[in-house]
């Protein structure tokens, strides 16, 4: 029987047995999360402090524990014990669970690549890399991989950009699309049986030099693009159909210098309404006092649009409409007015179901996650006025799709494209969250866990280099893993999740996979990483993670992708009598209370913002010896974390009283040293 994060069950605990479920202990403790209080927020004096307080009582615990013969072993002491206290102290959530890289699958580059562009089928456990004048094939399951010379095969080139910069890997009329700089004169290839073949047009399809703000969205036999196809084509950057039902360009007025976001396909009931919708950031038009710079958009297009009746709009897009994305936190009056990055989950069952989850920054460093649908933008572009405009629509409304090969009547052109802007804002569902990190990368994958329910799991990159993973439930979300990927830590160029994986392979080892890529490596890591939760009931179920459920007695992927061993950390440890010495308890999770207990008597409580519950004994006396438990309790559960039997040296109690005499204990002048170092922190 599977029980997951969110099912019933029944513990038994001794003499006391009772029900618990999910929903009551992991709703009620959603506040705890995502605070704009929380730790995050903490100041870094004050952490600084804290650590250094630690690092005091570890000097002079390591101390105290020495004899004046013994100096070196007290210097080694302290080392083991500092490095036992880890630098990092601001441990928001469970600290075991930065073990990404141990679960990873990885292929290192023969060369940093200051320069990639990843392709990666869904279903397929294999990537394409284009780097400068070079792609990369690496097979996660075969390990299979080659690399191919991409060089500049261009008659002329330009002397300040002489390489190929490939920049566009896709597929397309079932052949992988490789397009490329090609020094100043873009090229494409297709890419067969490891072989190059010339294919279609690059111009639109690759830039002339490496860009950022640059955008391609291919839809069978159409692709569209925001990159220039002339050299000199101006500055004002263009949303194109450049292959397809004929081309068509929006007009310069409709956009302020924009940056471009993500594009999408909404297929509707009704194949002519079809619509694309696309993100961007453009010029704030209000140059009042106190309004932020730029502005967060969403633009509609018509899929079918066919231009417009009159010449100057023959060869434009004229169902262009673009409205305002707000996400503000009612709470706090908080707006976020930056748009980071944008990720579709789409609905099976209708078209308006499909969610759009923006990550928003602000220029004080928080970032939030807004979601909306599109049936209220769609709706937003139905019944909104313009913006600007009070004189009456004709009978075709701006941004309204035709039927069929119908131009878009002149005078409905006129109206939008002076006035393409909608009155009426995007508002999102509710603000999902937002706290204090700087985030730059969303993924999100819905899995429905051993319940029977369907979770959405956010994946969202930081900019240190670590993934946060987090699950939405009812009432908030939850952060419950950090993931890192990279081992030094670097910062993720980007990442992609493959959900067709889960439902073609279900029960195989590799079952969802993200792929992420630095300088120098590209990286697959599992999304259902349960051994990192202990191999018990309670710590399997408290990860509150839905990839997860106990089963057999075991903590395993609803996918069975792991097979973990068992129990809790035992070991026997040969204590010196009259030594000092201290225990260390890992705690995994900082909403749990950790408890110290010795011969079932309580010894050690500790708060839940350290990394260990440390118990130090001043003097290892007969009755410090046996067995020592460290317990943790979270919500009804109580699990023993370690165990840690302390036993006596072999030697005889005469030999250890004669070695005990035959040393001036340091404790005898610990007092004067406590008041040294006191005096020292007065100054």
């Amino acid at each position: 029987m599977w029980v997951s994060p969110t099912s019933s069950a029944v513990r038994t605990d001794g003499k006391n047995s009772f029900t618990f479920s999910a929903n009551t202990l992991i709703i009620p403790e959603c506040p705890f999360y995502w605070s704009s209080n929380g730790p995050a927020d903490s100041l870094a004096g004050f952490l600084l402090l804290m650590y250094l307080k630690k690092v005091l009582l570890l000097v002079l615990a390591s101390l105290a524990s020495c004899s004046l013969n013994s100096l070196l072993a007290c210097l080694i002491n302290f080392l083991h014990l500092l490095w036992q206290v880890d630098v990092g102290i601001s441990g928001h959530h469970h600290p075991e669970d930065a073990w990404g890289h141990r679960w990873a699958k990885r292929f290192a580059f023969d060369k940093n690549e200051t320069h990639t562009v990843l392709y990666h089928e869904e279903g397929n456990s294999s990537v394409f890399v284009g780097a400068i004048e070079k792609l990369y094939y690496y097979d996660f399951d075969t390990q299979e991989n080659y690399t191919v010379r991409f060089t500049t095969q261009s008659s002329h080139q330009f002397q300040w950009n002489p390489y190929n910069y490939l920049t566009f890997l896709e597929k397309y009329n079932d052949k992988l699309l490789i397009c490329g700089t090609n020094a100043c004169q873009p090229t494409c290839w297709n890419w067969v049986n490891r072989k190059k073949e010339r294919t279609i047009v690059a111009r639109g399809l690759a830039p002339f030099v490496p860009e950022q703000n640059t955008l391609v969205l291919v839809d069978g036999k159409e692709i569209y693009s925001t990159i220039k196809k002339h050299l000199n084509n101006g500055k004002i950057p263009r949303f194109r159909r450049i292959h397809g039902s004929g081309e068509l360009y929006t007009s310069d007025t409709v956009m302020q210098n924009p940056q471009f976001i993500k594009a999408t396909i909404i297929k509707q009931t009704e194949s002519y309404n079809d619509r694309i919708y696309y993100f961007f950031r453009e010029d704030n038009p209000d140059q009042s006092a106190g309004a932020p710079l730029n502005v967060s958009r969403v633009a509609q297009l018509c899929k079918g649009d066919r231009g417009g009746v009159g010449s100057l709009s023959a060869a434009k897009w004229t169902t262009f409409l673009k409205a305002t994305l707000v996400c503000t936190d009612p709470a706090t009056n908080r707006n976020f007015n930056w748009l980071q990055d944008v990720f579709v989950v789409h609905s099976n069952t209708n078209w308006q179901e499909t969610k759009i989850y923006g990550l928003f920054s602000n220029p004080w460093g928080y970032s939030a996650v807004c979601i909306y649908s599109i049936g209220n933008i769609d709706k937003v572009f139905r019944t909104s006025p313009l913006k600007g405009y009070n004189g009456d629509f004709h009978t075709i409304r701006p941004g309204q799709c035709l039927q069929g090969d119908a131009l878009t009547p002149t005078e409905t052109f006129k109206v939008v494209d002076s006035h393409p802007e909608v009155v009426e804002k995007v508002k999102p569902q509710v603000p999902l969250f937002h706290n204090k990190y700087r985030y730059q990368k969303i993924g999100v994958h819905r899995v429905q866990a051993a319940d029977g329910h369907t979770y959405n799991v956010l994946y969202l990159t930081t900019d240190k280099g670590t993934i946060h993973k987090m699950v939405e439930l009812p009432d908030c979300v939850v952060n419950i893993m950090e993931i890192l990927p990279f081992q030094p830590q670097v910062p993720i160029h980007t990442m992609t999740l493959d959900n067709e994986r889960v439902r073609k392979n279900s029960g195989t080892t590799s079952l969802l996979m993200s792929c992420m890529w630095s300088l120098n490596e590209v990286v697959r890591v599992p999304m259902a990483m349960c051994g990192v939760y202990r191999n018990n009931c309670e710590s399997c179920l408290l990860a509150r993670d839905p990839y997860c459920g106990w089963a057999n007695g075991k903590c395993r992927s609803i996918y069975d992708y792991d097979h973990l061993g068992d129990g809790y950390s035992f070991q026997n440890v040969t204590v010196m009598p009259f030594s000092r010495y201290y225990l260390s308890c890992p705690m995994e999770s900082h909403h749990a209370a950790y408890t110290w207990i010795h011969n079932d008597h309580i010894i050690k409580r500790c708060e839940s913002n350290h990394r260990h519950c440390l118990h130090f004994i001043d003097n290892v006396t007969d009755e410090c010896y046996g067995t020592y438990a460290c317990f943790s309790q979270e919500s009804y559960f109580n699990q023993t974390v370690m165990v840690e039997c302390l036993v006596k040296p072999p030697e005889t109690a005469a030999v250890r009283m004669a070695s005990s005499q035959a040393t001036i204990p340091f404790s005898f002048w610990l007092p004067s040293l406590y008041m040294v170092v006191f005096c020292l922190l007065l100054q």
